[in-house]
């Protein structure tokens, strides 16, 4: 491979790049922070005129809700068949049952059929028992290969100084 090739295939051939690349990976991370404070000061800006006004229309939207609802009610005292709709929106009623319930004392009464039982592996528990051979696979305490592989990964960190660091 020539040098021209070595250069071309963007990989870091020698120190004096690492640095320069560093630098840049530096520069990166600083022109993000420099972004992510506007973005925080904008959005504070923002929050300070919307919340308010959030806050006011969704008391205003509850006050009205309530009013339809309390309508709707007299309505359907009336008549249990009542719905009104129009271009602006529908009103009706949905029936729902809520339940409370134990199930810590339900378990004790009911049917095994409606209960849920699942196995599931301790894996790390179980891991700890594995040894690993030199080719990634596993064997277990009674010494019989398991059907796991392990692979080992390098992690490289890389670090860039802090503000204050510089």
């Amino acid at each position: 491979m020539t040098e021209e090739e070595q250069i071309q295939d963007g990989r870091i051939q020698n120190e004096d790049e690492l640095y320069k690349k560093l630098y840049y990976l530096r520069c990166l991370k600083k022109e993000q922070q420099q972004a992510d404070e506007r973005r925080d000061r904008e959005l504070a800006e923002t929050d300070a005129w919307y919340k308010p006004d959030k806050e006011t229309r969704s008391m205003q939207i509850a006050n009205v809700e309530a009013l339809i609802s309390d309508f709707y009610m007299r309505q359907y005292e009336q008549n249990p068949h009542y719905r009104f709709k129009s271009r602006n929106g529908n009103v009706s009623k949905r029936k729902s049952t809520d339940y409370d319930h134990d199930d810590a004392k339900l378990l004790e009464i009911v049917d095994d059929k409606y209960i849920k039982t699942t196995k599931k592996l301790d894996w790390s528990a179980y891991k700890k028992t594995l040894t690993v051979m030199d080719d990634g696979r596993c064997v277990n305490e009674d010494g019989e290969v398991v059907p796991v592989t392990a692979h080992e990964a390098i992690k490289v960190m890389i670090k860039t100084p802090k503000e204050d660091d510089e």
